[in-house]
């Protein structure tokens, strides 16, 4: 270290070295590769450690070796991805985009924006594709230059005494795809984060005719909690659908979202239609039967007259308005003597001892006809009460990490497609006419780019009074 790089260093104050340590060491390749690798040691791990048990599960095998116990424990193998050293991994990885991009992203910005327009001698050197012409009219050749240089940003003319410099580039904002690309992967990273602190992912039961307003969730650990959904959720009716072997083919549940008291959403929900509501989505998931709940429909009124429509569990009283009487559905049998479905029904009425008859749901006039009682049933049919499965979702970032992906496709699009092209052209004065001087560069796609300069020269050398005195495009020292 040399005697003024020493008393520069030791001017600096102590809070700016460590300032500049700090920052070097987040814009480090070394940083960037390690953190990778981690994160990569980590999947690795995820995908040979199952991370549907729960620690208990894990626990059970791990404690046959107390030292595998205690390391995969307090490295949280039982959920990689929610571990506290997978979570500083990506904190990291994130603050290694973010420096260097503070480091490296200002500077090209500065160059996109104000690039110097002189083809200097120093900048001549380090340009591989080059040649001298000369021209006989330097007006002509300036306006012909920026034509032939065909479609990019506009031509920036700079002169110096006799020097004429003439600089022309495309698709100058290529050069930013790698940092869009950047931005991006915060998004994905810091959309996930958010996703993972304030999400949930659950599931509630519900029962026909009932309501729920919590749905339990997996936390660390695999441990089960209950989540208030801050609104409740009512099931008025679920369908099944079966094949005619009885396996299932289709199901549905009517669901309605109701908020202080008031009905506030309502839909029909299926395997792939959700519904969503409060930055929650409720799936379809499954089903399940509720044993000793079964429902029946029963239409009953006076003989001759309309019928009411009773729609009750086995079991309830039915009273009849302005009557003494009441009817109790029994039992239901899916078949009797070759008859069809049938409803064993029990008849009260005060002062009288209770009496059951059987009502046919493919016989409508059975009753009325049969027993001819003060009132007439009707067997409309019975369902099952079923338990519907609903899947309770909520993520909050993940509209940021789908604008992250997109935003990283456009990113790639940027560094891998297009091609930053810049050319200049120095046209100089001397006693024999007007010497010119044509240059371009590019940034990747070179031997297109060779094509193209040779391409821009011919039509260049095909202008009257051009000649070309030296040089072939990629052929300069470089």
């Amino acid at each position: 270290m040399t005697t003024a790089t020493a008393n520069a260093a030791e001017a600096t104050p102590p809070v700016a070295r460590m300032t500049d340590l700090f920052f070097r060491f987040f814009c480090s390749l070394k940083l960037t590769v390690v953190v990778i690798f981690t994160m990569a040691m980590g999947c690795f791990v995820g995908m040979f450690v199952d991370q549907t048990k729960t620690f208990e599960e894990h626990a059970r095998v791990w404690m046959a070796e107390p030292w595998k116990y205690t390391l995969y424990s307090s490295l949280e193998f039982h959920d990689v991805f929610h571990s506290w050293w997978f979570s500083i991994t990506v904190l990291v990885l994130a603050l290694n985009l973010i420096a260097c991009s503070i480091e490296r992203l200002p500077k090209i910005w500065l160059d996109i924006q104000h690039p110097d327009p002189r083809l200097t001698p120093r900048k001549e050197r380090g340009i591989k594709h080059r040649a001298t012409l000369s021209t006989s009219d330097a007006d002509a050749f300036e306006k012909a230059f920026v034509e032939q240089v065909g479609k990019g940003d506009p031509a920036q003319v700079h002169r110096d005494g006799d020097t004429t410099y003439i600089f022309r580039e495309k698709q100058k904002y290529a050069r930013t795809g790698v940092y869009v690309v950047h931005t991006a992967l915060l998004l994905i990273m810091f959309g996930s984060m958010a996703t993972t602190l304030l999400g949930f992912d659950g599931s509630v039961g519900i029962v026909e005719g009932s309501s729920n307003r919590y749905a339990f969730g997996k936390g660390p650990a695999g441990l089960r909690y209950r989540e208030d959904l801050g609104f409740s959720v009512m099931c008025t009716d679920f369908r099944l659908k079966q094949f005619i072997d009885g396996a299932p083919m289709d199901f549905e549940s009517d669901l309605i979202v109701i908020k202080d008291g008031k009905e506030v959403a309502k839909k029909t929900i299926q395997v792939n239609d959700p519904l969503e509501y409060g930055g929650f989505t409720l799936y379809q998931s499954s089903y399940q039967p509720v044993p000793g709940d079964d429902r029946v429909q029963l239409a009953i009124g006076r003989p001759g007259a309309q019928k009411a429509l009773f729609n009750v569990t086995l079991g309830t009283e039915l009273k009849i308005p302005g009557s003494d009487v009441r009817f109790i559905p029994l039992e239901h049998i899916p078949e009797y003597a070759n008859l069809g479905p049938a409803l064993r029904v029990q008849q009260l009425k005060d002062g009288q001892a209770p009496t059951s008859f059987l009502v046919f749901q493919n016989y409508p006039n059975f009753d009325e006809e049969v027993r001819r009682g003060e009132y007439a049933l009707h067997f409309k049919g019975a369902d099952k009460t079923y338990m519907t499965g609903i899947q309770v979702g909520r993520v909050p970032g993940i509209q940021v990490v789908f604008s992250g992906f997109a935003l990283m496709f456009v990113g790639m699009y940027m560094a891998f497609f297009m091609s930053h092209r810049r050319y200049w052209a120095r046209l100089k004065k001397t006693d024999k006419g007007v010497e010119v001087m044509v240059a371009g560069a590019a940034r990747r796609h070179q031997y297109a780019f060779e094509e193209e300069f040779d391409a821009l020269l011919a039509r260049l050398e095909g202008l009257p009074g051009v000649q070309r005195l030296t040089g072939k495009a990629a052929k300069g020292p470089g």
